[in-house]
């Protein structure tokens, strides 16, 4: 993936103080500091604009330089129409002043009535186009710059993580799973990501054939350090890390960001398996690896993941509890085994083996139970237009669940606000959101609201619960 690249710009008008300048300078190896820190790309413009042929000189170097965040500092007035040509730019903006440099006599600076000016124009003078733009304040460590700050470059490095990013849809779309399909074209629309569907689940397990008992024997020495062995049987389990190796190769000579792998209905009647652990060694391997080939849910892991750096998975929703305010987070067992608690993982039985003969020793899954943590579930449906998210918290890790990887969450909010579980789960189901809930642990909320800004992509509505339907 591409770094981010932030672009730091400033002018100037003749007739203010000249002190702003020298701040801008200082400023500028601060930054650079904070680049090595935050992992982005600094691109520092000396030239100080105050003609228009320097801004039009600049708005192209943006461009030319692939900018993908302008930030204008302001260290004195700037004329408006030096604004107006650099904010053509394809960059988005963030608007920079500081406090002035005495508090009675001559204005010196001008900075925040400049920066109040320069927003104007971002709104009003784009037409029905308005220019996006973050603005800060004060000292560059300061609690209106800092934070804000890095709010905005965890929040763009995961939109960048997503530009051009190939995702790769393994298989068909597990059975019945209708409410899955995507159009790739509307998605590279929405979300600059490329989807393929060049591999089956076939070619992975032709490919797995070929990977050599040795390098299957290493990972698979790794894994059962970490795991233990309930009901599944060890050759299944083998089999799951040749399916894993090969996808990963697959991956890595495919230049693939997150595969979206269909592990039913095709290996249960080839090889009486489940995928759950193959894309459960995809996450722990920082692979987002998604479940039935729910491309948009994978896309959202990507999300998560480009965020936290942590591992993620899918789940389903199937209980919720109104006595204790909480619902139960639960998928068959593919969650990465980083996600459990002190029980740790058991790889096991899939749960269709209890009910079908044909395939009564259908495995592996992970078989865990959340640790207590924090938790974002977010994801992104209507071909990448629409989001939610909501977070919460794990709990009662002795709260009765079905098998598989699963948790109990409370302390549930949408969007930052308290919600009662029985108006979540009204508002996921009458909003037709696809089922499958893409998750992370850890609370990423503010990077999510400000991914969506920059993005221009809407919430969903809050729908309280009633016994009636209503407009």
């Amino acid at each position: 993936m591409a770094k981010l690249k932030i672009g730091f710009v400033a002018g100037f008008m003749v007739g203010f103080s000249t002190e702003g300048l020298k701040t801008f300078k200082n400023y500028q190896k601060e930054l650079s500091k904070m680049a090595s820190d935050l992992d982005f790309e600094l691109v520092v413009f000396d030239t100080i604009i105050s003609s228009m042929s320097q801004a039009e000189q600049v708005r192209k170097e943006l461009d030319d330089k692939n900018i993908d965040f302008c930030l204008l500092f302001h260290p004195s007035y700037i004329v408006g129409d030096f604004i107006f040509e650099i904010m053509k730019s394809r960059a988005f903006f963030g608007l920079w002043a500081i406090e002035e440099l005495r508090e009675e006599g001559p204005m010196p600076l001008a900075s925040l009535v400049n920066l109040s000016q320069n927003a104007g124009i971002a709104r009003n003078n784009f037409g029905v186009n308005p220019k996006k733009i973050k603005w800060f304040f004060g000292d560059i460590n300061s609690k209106y710059f800092k934070p804000r700050f890095n709010i905005t470059i965890k929040a763009l490095k995961a939109i960048k993580a997503l530009e051009n990013a190939r995702v790769a849809q393994i298989g068909k779309l597990a059975d019945g799973h209708i409410n899955h399909t995507i159009d790739p074209r509307d998605i590279y629309e929405n979300l600059k990501v490329n989807v393929t569907r060049d591999f089956e689940v076939e070619d992975v397990m032709a490919l797995g054939e070929k990977i050599s008992s040795v390098e299957v024997d290493k990972e698979y020495d790794k894994l059962i350090k970490n795991i233990r062995i309930g009901k599944a049987s060890d050759d299944k389990i083998k089999y799951s890390v040749r399916m894993f190796l090969a996808i990963k190769k697959i991956a890595a000579e495919n230049n693939y960001s997150a595969i979206a792998f269909s592990c039913w209905p095709k290996l249960m009647p080839k090889k009486e398996m489940v995928g759950c652990l193959v894309n459960s060694m995809l996450n722990s391997a920082g692979i987002p690896g998604g479940c039935e080939a729910d491309v948009l849910s994978t896309i959202s892991m990507m999300v998560l993941k480009a965020l936290t750096n942590r591992p993620v998975a899918t789940m389903d929703l199937p209980k919720f509890d109104e006595n204790d305010d909480s619902l139960l987070l639960w998928h068959c067992g593919s969650a990465p085994i980083e996600m459990a608690n002190n029980r740790g993982c058991i790889c096991d039985k899939h749960y269709f083996a209890e009910y079908d003969e044909s395939i009564k020793n259908c495995a592996p899954i992970t078989d865990i139970v959340f640790k207590k943590s924090e938790m974002t579930v977010f994801r992104l449906f209507d071909e990448g237009k629409k989001f939610y998210y909501f977070t919460g918290r794990f709990f009662d890790e002795n709260k009765k669940a079905f098998n598989g990887s699963r948790g109990w969450v409370n302390d549930l909010k949408l969007y930052n606000e308290p919600i009662k579980v029985m108006d979540l789960a009204n508002t996921m189901i009458l909003n037709g959101l696809p089922h499958h809930y893409p998750l992370v642990m850890e609370n990423v909320s503010t990077y999510l609201e400000e991914m969506a800004y920059w993005l221009g992509i809407n919430k969903i509505k809050k729908l309280p619960y009633s016994d009636y339907l209503y407009i």
